[in-house]
């Protein structure tokens, strides 16, 4: 039978099978299926871009990468410009984005103070969410912002917590709760420092320096061309969002990025809990860090 051996049966139900999370499915994952959603997301993350650049950011074989990439474009997920020979996300894709809640709440209250602030910062900046201990960008103007850098990344792109600003931002001011599962990186960001990962005390003291700091910052560790500030949204007493600024490193200092940008971010993030307290989102509302 296609798609691998039925299940096992316990008394005429299916046995459930349980991955690596301990999360119960019926079935075990459909290979083909995880591999063309892992180019969709890539895509979504770099594109427009060639098949190499994608094929080196999934690490599937070229062949492979090419079959789903043509797969998707034959469904309306991808689209092809043979000019420049580079895909895109298709409309069909986009159009997924309609049944997606990043938190909409919040979202929905930082996104106006953050399209006022991109007027004065000029470089990509995002609003970044936490869904099932994974850090998500709800929204950004990556490809719209004055200035650039190499890596694009759209809404829907995930971030790491170990070498991202955001995400040591996220893990200086989230719960203990929180913090102590994404510790035990059960299901860690492919891109997370394996150095930090195994070094325990060194993550821990990064953190601490992180909260005593305010913010959260990185230089060249998350991509060697990039540096960028990382600032909590706090309401409640509860981080609700982060809000980031990334910067080409051989433009912006980080010295200049902490004098310059960082009081810009804060400044926004003050406004964004004072809305959303009177919005009423701080009265009886869930701590989005645990789910």
């Amino acid at each position: 039978m296609r798609g691998g051996p039925a299940p096992a049966m316990t008394r005429g139900k299916p046995q459930i099978a349980r991955g690596k999370t301990d999360t119960a499915t019926v079935y075990q994952p459909v290979t083909a299926s995880l591999r063309v959603l892992e180019v969709l997301e890539a895509l979504n993350a770099i594109g427009p871009a060639g098949l190499t650049a994608i094929q080196k950011r999934t690490g599937i074989p070229k062949a492979t990468t090419l079959r789903m990439l043509e797969t998707l474009q034959s469904a309306g997920f991808a689209t092809y410009d043979p000019g420049s020979r580079e895909f895109a996300v298709g409309i069909r894709a986009l159009a997924l984005s309609t049944g997606y809640n990043a938190e909409d709440e919040i979202v929905m209250i930082a996104g106006p103070v953050m399209a006022e602030l991109r007027k004065s910062l000029g470089w990509p900046s995002d609003i970044v969410v936490s869904q099932n201990d994974q850090l998500v960008i709800a929204n950004t103007n990556a490809r719209d912002a004055v200035f650039s850098v190499v890596r694009r990344r759209g809404p829907g792109s995930q971030l790491p917590f170990t070498i991202s600003a955001t995400g040591r931002a996220w893990l200086a001011f989230a719960t203990d709760a929180f913090r102590q599962r994404v510790l035990r990186f059960e299901r860690p960001h492919p891109e997370e420092s394996r150095e930090l990962m195994e070094n325990r005390e060194k993550l821990e003291a990064l953190i601490a320096e992180t909260r005593r700091r305010g913010y959260g910052l990185q230089s060249g560790e998350f991509f060697d061309t990039e540096a960028g500030a990382g600032v909590p949204v706090i309401v409640g007493g509860v981080l609700r969002c982060c809000l980031n600024i990334i910067v080409a490193r051989n433009a912006v200092t980080l010295e200049q990025i902490e004098r310059q940008y960082v009081p810009l971010l804060q400044e926004a993030a003050r406004e964004i809990e004072a809305r959303a307290a009177r919005a009423g989102l701080a009265i009886g509302a869930p701590d989005i860090s645990r789910y």
